[in-house]
């Protein structure tokens, strides 16, 4: 099943309130949404272009992996 567009957006709003990882990458795109309040993270959301959020889903889905792989120090 795919997600649609509303779907994903959904995604990155959840993703902008906070990293599932805890403590997110410096260079993470989310960065500069987790300090807005929330009905302006939501607005600038909102405006993305879709290739826009996909972009991001991907930055995550590469991250998290890259994160979740590494060995443990």
């Amino acid at each position: 099943m795919h997600a649609t567009a509303m779907d994903k957006r959904i995604w990155v709003k959840g993703l902008a309130l906070e990293c599932p990882l805890k403590c997110a990458d410096a260079d993470c795109p989310l960065n500069a949404l987790r300090v807005l309040p929330i009905a302006q993270m939501n607005a600038v959301v909102n405006r993305l272009e879709d290739k826009q959020i996909d972009n991001i889903i991907e930055i995550h889905r590469q991250c998290c992996s890259a994160r979740l792989n590494k060995p443990s120090e």
